[in-house]
């Protein structure tokens, strides 16, 4: 069934006969109504009668949540990578040796560029006229996050947006098969564009 969790977000259990459940899908919505206490889920909880947070878990810290359970890879493919937290779960999994690799839409390449690879982490732009809308993270090749949410300040607290979070292996295969078409896709290290100004990049990745 569909049970309320998280806030706005739900969760449902597909199950076998023996009643264990064996697949779990998330749908988050956003905008979250507001900041999840930081106290929320630890042992005491928040005992701040004044605490101006919200107190009902909320998308944002899920997400966040998911996102670190990551051990061994996470890969993000996102048009726009821009949001300053989720950027920095990105470089503190790459410092807990997790395997990170980003795609972006060529016109996210500035910020991302300084952000993400200037940690060491690698990131790969489509170098085509047209856009890279997809909005996608598999992590350890064994759930996928998609939906219309983009790693950006807007999906983060302005915009209605959703994810959903699929374990179905079927499902993260065809996401991480369309992910490595890409990386293998925009392997190459030397490219040019022009938008409002020329960028030129030259280097590994």
């Amino acid at each position: 069934g569909i049970n309320a969790e998280y806030g706005l977000a739900y969760k449902l259990t597909h199950q076998k006969s023996d009643s264990k459940p064996v697949e779990q899908t998330e749908v988050l919505f956003f905008p979250d109504e507001g900041l999840q206490c930081p106290r929320l889920n630890t042992m005491r909880g928040c005992l701040d009668k004044t605490c101006r947070f919200k107190h009902t878990p909320q998308s944002l810290a899920r997400l966040e949540n998911i996102l670190r359970s990551a051990t061994v890879s996470c890969d993000v493919c996102m048009f726009v990578i821009a949001s300053p937290q989720l950027i920095d779960i990105l470089v503190e999994l790459h410092q807990r040796g997790v395997k990170v690799r980003c795609i972006a839409d060529n016109q996210d390449m500035d910020g991302v560029l300084h952000a993400l690879r200037s940690n060491g982490i690698i990131v790969r732009f489509d170098k085509s006229d047209y856009l890279m809308h997809h909005k996608f993270v598999v992590i350890d090749s064994k759930l996928v996050l998609t939906g219309s949410y983009n790693f950006s300040r807007g999906g983060m607290g302005i915009n209605r947006e959703n994810i959903v979070k699929v374990y179905h292996p079927h499902i993260v295969k065809a996401y991480l098969d369309e992910f490595n078409e890409m990386w293998q896709l925009y392997s190459t290290t030397k490219f040019s564009y022009n938008f409002r100004k020329e960028v030129v990049y030259e280097g590994a990745g």
